[in-house]
């Protein structure tokens, strides 16, 4: 995994800053360009976190990690697993695909999870309309929605019994989260869009440009609403994976 060495990555031990907030919130406004909007998501998620991870370049912050664990039973498991909570996972956009997200997650999991977290099974879930982020499920044993398959109905009970840990009103049969992201809801993003979240033509694109956008008169405009998403990893399944970066 290849990673820059001006990059480093830390975990601070005290309350965020007002201005480590704002810098946090200046990479999301790429995504969701509403810089106040983002700043009261950030603080609120840093509030509520077991872990925070900054990368940074020299004293600026260009990437972070906002996570929690519970402890939950699960459809894919007959015992209570670790689960994780991704909360924010956002890049400066000058350094995606750089191997810094990758880095950023498998640090939050070792905070949550150990130093034998690769070894374990547990499960994860997040809020996205990323498909680079949904792609990164592809680190899972199994993992949903998946474009145009419908979800098991005990996956789907299990998710809506995460509404109250994300914030989220109800899910519908595209795995939207109603009551999320209200304030897009409409806005052309054909921009952000193709200058961020498209990167090649593949199923992950598809499922948020069929869920979490909507194609209109060749616009793509969002549907103002999280996907959840939802995975599983059995024991020794990342490290099959990292030995594939």
């Amino acid at each position: 995994m290849f990673v820059p060495e001006k990059i480093k990555i830390s975990n601070p031990r005290t309350e965020l800053t007002d201005d480590q907030i704002r810098q946090m919130a200046m990479i999301a406004v790429n995504y969701f360009p509403d810089e106040q909007f983002l700043e009261a998501v950030v603080r609120h998620h840093a509030g509520q976190a077991d872990t925070i991870r900054l990368a940074m370049e020299q004293d600026r912050i260009v990437g972070f990690s906002i996570a929690s664990k519970y402890r939950l039973m699960t459809p894919f498991y007959p015992r209570p697993v670790n689960v994780l909570y991704q909360r924010m996972l956002y890049l400066k956009p000058g350094f995606l695909y750089r191997g810094i997200g990758l880095l950023l997650l498998s640090l939050t999991l070792k905070d949550l999870f150990g130093w034998l977290w690769p070894f374990k099974r547990f499960a994860a879930f997040c809020r996205t309309q990323n498909p680079v982020v949904a792609r990164l499920m592809d680190m899972y044993s199994v993992s949903y929605p998946h474009y145009d398959q419908p979800v098991p109905e005990d996956v789907r009970e299990f998710a809506e019994g995460l509404l109250p840990l994300v914030g989220a009103e109800s899910l519908d049969q595209k795995f939207r989260l109603a009551g999320t992201l209200d304030a897009f809801s409409g806005m052309d993003y054909t921009e952000i869009w193709n200058r961020y979240l498209r990167r090649r033509n593949n199923q992950y694109e598809k499922l948020m440009l069929s869920s979490a956008f909507e194609q209109k008169d060749g616009r793509v405009i969002n549907s103002g609403a999280f996907v959840l998403m939802i995975a599983y990893a059995k024991p020794l399944n990342f490290v099959r994976y990292l030995l594939r970066v």
